[in-house]
């Protein structure tokens, strides 16, 4: 009877740690997806068989990056991304010409806005550097787009990409979190709407609420979109990103004669 007793405890307590455990890693999927218990184990996995020489390493291989030259496409699409810091919130914007910047309009709600370039050091995460005065903000109508013109020119820029050409693979660059120029992967879906619609719908495990005005690459540096909004983010099994398509954005920002 008392080793019953004793089993039954163990196998008490056993559950009430993972039940523990289980309510901690939902919390997380919901607040930073980015370090829930499995993905930090499959990072774990990986680093260990192949150990990073930097921590830009540790995040391209620690996130299974597939594009086949990570560290540059990382490289080029940090160096065209700014911080936008409006009032009490900060987003992410990139630069689509020398002085035209493309972003989220929810981005851009605030009356001050701040734009601030990176400092991109190579083997490291880029981080906030010095800031550029804003000349003028264009907010699409019903449509969360919008673009920032500089006063001065910034030499980084991407080229926009109408076409995946068959690639599945994108990496985006944000600020999920306040996390200055994280990097996430993700995977399109629904090619075939991208001619259709003005979005692109993007997904992986590793994408997560809070990149909005990033940058949607592939892995060749062409720019597929800049990052609206998450949806069904507390379901893993339907979460989905949606970014506005550079399609939508060549032709609003010619309609605006900015281009």
């Amino acid at each position: 009877m008392r080793f019953d007793k004793r089993k039954n405890k163990g196998w008490i307590v056993f559950f009430v740690v993972l039940g523990v455990v289980a309510l901690s890693n939902q919390k997380l999927a919901m607040t930073d997806p980015e370090n829930t218990y499995p993905k930090r184990i499959k990072r774990a996995v990986r680093l260990f068989f192949n150990p990073p020489e930097n921590e830009l390493d540790r995040h391209l291989i620690g996130k299974d990056i597939e594009c086949r030259t990570p560290h540059r496409l990382y490289g080029q699409v940090a160096g065209a991304t700014v911080v936008v810091k409006t009032d009490h919130s900060v987003g992410a914007g990139v630069f689509i010409g020398p002085r035209l910047i493309a972003t989220a309009r929810h981005v851009v709600d605030g009356k001050s806005i701040e734009v601030v370039l990176p400092e991109v050091p190579g083997d490291d995460l880029a981080r906030p550097g010095r800031t550029i005065e804003v000349d003028s903000v264009h907010r699409v109508r019903n449509l969360d787009l919008a673009f920032i013109q500089t006063r001065g020119s910034y030499p980084s820029y991407l080229d926009l990409k109408m076409n995946p050409d068959g690639e599945d693979d994108l990496m985006i660059v944000g600020h999920p979190n306040r996390k200055y120029y994280s990097l996430q992967k993700a995977r399109i879906k629904k090619k075939d709407v991208l001619e259709e619609s003005e979005f692109i719908l993007f997904k992986d495990n590793e994408v997560f609420f809070g990149n909005s005005g990033g940058a949607i690459v592939a892995c060749d540096g062409g720019l597929m979109g800049v990052v609206s909004m998450m949806n069904n983010y507390q379901n893993s099994a339907f979460k989905q990103g949606i970014g506005i398509n550079t399609r939508t954005i060549l032709d609003h920002a010619r309609k605006l004669n900015l281009i």
